[in-house]
């Protein structure tokens, strides 16, 4: 009931503010690669190598924003995933089915900000994966993201401080769950950066009211020139009576810019647990380049692996369906290639 009205809010407000000639923009961003794939050992009825055509998170979107007399920004945004493999206005990596529906609006959300700083209503990102996950999310491949505990995106209410000498902190109530006897917001989280000259760090913290998937994550990344680098550390706190309990993920990221080239690696551990949270287990590497033909246009070549079966999906997979099995070791390898279109 709430995703309808805020989704029919969203529409009345950027209709209001394009008839108020405030700005209204389409934007969209068509991803696609092709791929070649190979596993130790597919599970049951899957072949242990293939190639095919996958998308990378393809989405179109309107936003809209209108500044007001007393210098408060009204924004609005309705924003729709677009799966060019199967055709298809669905989200590809198939997370979504977990939380509502896989069909559903990558983000609908209305907000304001101003002199005070931000806020913002609805399915948006959310404050921990901003400050921590998203420093090490740089690669243009559907298998970009995959190395952490964190949510990306659900509904929520969230408000963001203005910077202060570099500072900045956001504080987000967040519907996590969306389960049967739960609350509605049921997981706060809470976050702090500092930025200057190119360096950023942040510390955030997700607190599950039911403490089922509380997470502690600190990121730091550094600009200078064509470099820049990037880790992040996370650890999941588990339930008592957890095998191998309290898990955490390391990350390292650098990248190099070369007149239109981007030279792109990463690293990643995360240790193995019996915790339900722990999305990334094992280890994975990832290496790409990107050349960027024009400011819209680009293309990416990049090579993953992963020792545990994780990001590696089936070819004309549903649902959220891994080729070697959720977890289960097995040294599975991606060559991919593909092109990006912005506007």
């Amino acid at each position: 009931m709430l995703k309808k009205t805020l989704i029919t809010s969203g529409l009345m407000c950027i209709t209001a503010m394009a008839m108020a000639e405030s700005s209204a923009d389409l934007y969209g961003s068509i991803r696609t690669q092709i791929e070649n794939v190979q596993v130790d050992q597919a599970k049951a009825g899957e072949d242990k190598s293939y190639s095919g055509i996958r998308d990378a998170y393809s989405r179109f979107g309107i936003k809209a924003s209108h500044l007001l007399k007393n210098g408060i920004t009204l924004n609005a945004k309705i924003e729709i995933p677009f799966n060019t493999q199967r055709l298809s206005m669905e989200d590809p990596s198939f997370f979504e089915g977990f939380y509502k529906d896989n069909r559903d609006p990558r983000l609908y959300q209305i907000g304001a900000s101003g002199d005070w700083g931000s806020v913002t209503i609805g399915k948006q990102w959310l404050a921990y994966y901003n400050n921590i996950a998203y420093p090490v999310d740089y690669f243009s491949s559907f298998y970009s993201g995959f190395a952490t505990h964190a949510t990306v995106r659900r509904e929520a209410m969230t408000y963001s401080s203005p910077s202060i000498n570099g500072f900045n902190a956001t504080l987000s109530m967040v519907d996590m769950t969306d389960g049967n006897n739960t609350s509605y917001l049921d997981t706060n989280q809470y976050a702090l950066s500092y930025a200057n000259n190119g360096f950023n760090v942040a510390l955030a913290y997700q607190d599950s009211i039911k403490g089922s998937a509380d997470i502690l994550g600190a990121s730091l990344s550094f600009t200078t020139g064509p470099w820049r680098f990037a880790t992040k550390l996370e650890q999941l706190n588990s339930p008592s009576g957890t095998a191998n309990p309290d898990p955490r993920i390391y990350n390292l990221y650098a990248s190099y810019q070369l007149n239109n080239y981007t030279f792109k690696a990463h690293y990643a551990k995360g240790d193995e647990s019996a915790d339900g949270s722990s999305f990334f287990q094992g280890n994975s590497y990832h290496l790409g380049v990107d050349y960027q033909y024009t400011k819209n246009f680009k293309v990416f070549l990049e090579y993953f692996f992963e020792d545990h079966g994780y990001a590696i999906y089936t070819p004309n997979t549903e649902t959220f369906d891994v080729l070697a099995g959720y977890h289960t070791q097995t040294d599975g390898s991606v060559f991919t290639i593909g092109a990006r279109y912005d506007f």
